[in-house]
């Protein structure tokens, strides 16, 4: 397990047919570490996915301009607003002069409370896509997240499917994919983020949430991208059973002392 607490740039690499992941991995003392990642896909119409770590600034920029001219760059996809995924936004933005930010509503209006620059949002509404000349990006909620504005998507073309914080997981060292995990260290790293990073799990609609997991294996994607877990490729069907494993079962007799009912119940 690592004991560095500074996070580390990793080397640029392929993620599915035509998609590069820009990867990083974030120690958590005690806890293994996590990975950061954004996305490029480098076609007609260039399009970043989330903009990393503000701490890997130089040497997130370096890596991405060793792949793009930042003057070619078109769109910059936010999945949410949190830190980890907008640290480098203002400083692209600054130096990639043709880039609109691709957001809906309530992501915008984040970006406005931060202090960030929203003349530049192309703002998403509800069923739109985006066009990127050879394939669409198909705007989804994928099944778990921990900001309301988190938008993933499909590329019609490759079959990518980004999932934002989705599939995330606590992990002993950084790994350049999910196959090279062995099974129960991906299953506990699975579970125990999503139960820091999304703890509305405990209490969800488990059939609800059993029901976007059957969807999207409906949709068949080729690979699997999410913003903390290694490049997933040859299907979705490991990851949604490790979900639905995890929470589409009953609820957990664990109790919160933090949860409503655990409060008024210790008020009397």
């Amino acid at each position: 397990m690592t004991t560095n607490h500074y996070p580390l740039m990793l080397p640029t690499r392929d993620a599915g047919s035509d998609w590069r992941v820009l990867p990083a991995f974030l120690p958590l003392p005690g806890m293994g570490g996590l990975a950061i990642n954004a996305f490029l896909h480098k076609g007609r119409e260039p399009v970043l996915v989330d903009t990393g770590l503000a701490a890997l600034g130089d040497a997130f920029v370096a890596a991405l301009e060793a792949e793009i001219d930042l003057a070619d760059l078109r769109w910059i996809w936010l999945s949410h607003t949190d830190a980890d995924h907008i640290g480098n936004l203002s400083r692209l933005l600054a130096r990639a002069p043709r880039a609109q930010v691709v957001t809906n509503f309530l992501g915008m209006g984040k970006m406005g409370l931060l202090g960030l620059d929203t003349g530049r949002v192309h703002l998403l509404e509800p069923g739109d896509r985006l066009a990127l000349g050879d394939r669409e990006l198909v705007p989804l909620r994928p099944p778990y997240y921990d900001a309301p504005e988190t938008l993933g998507f499909l590329d019609t073309r490759s079959r990518a499917l980004f999932a934002a914080d989705s599939f995330g997981a606590l992990l002993p060292s950084p790994a350049e994919s999910v196959a090279e995990i062995e099974s129960s260290t991906l299953r506990d790293g699975l579970v125990t983020w999503s139960t820091i990073d999304a703890p509305w799990l405990a209490t969800a609609d488990r059939a609800a949430l059993g029901r976007a997991l059957t969807a999207l294996e409906r949709l068949a994607p080729a690979t699997v991208l999410s913003g903390h877990l290694p490049v997933a490729e040859g299907g979705i069907a490991t990851l949604t059973a490790l979900v639905h494993d995890a929470w589409c079962v009953a609820p957990t007799s664990a109790v919160d002392p933090q949860a409503i009912e655990a409060v008024a119940e210790a008020l009397g």
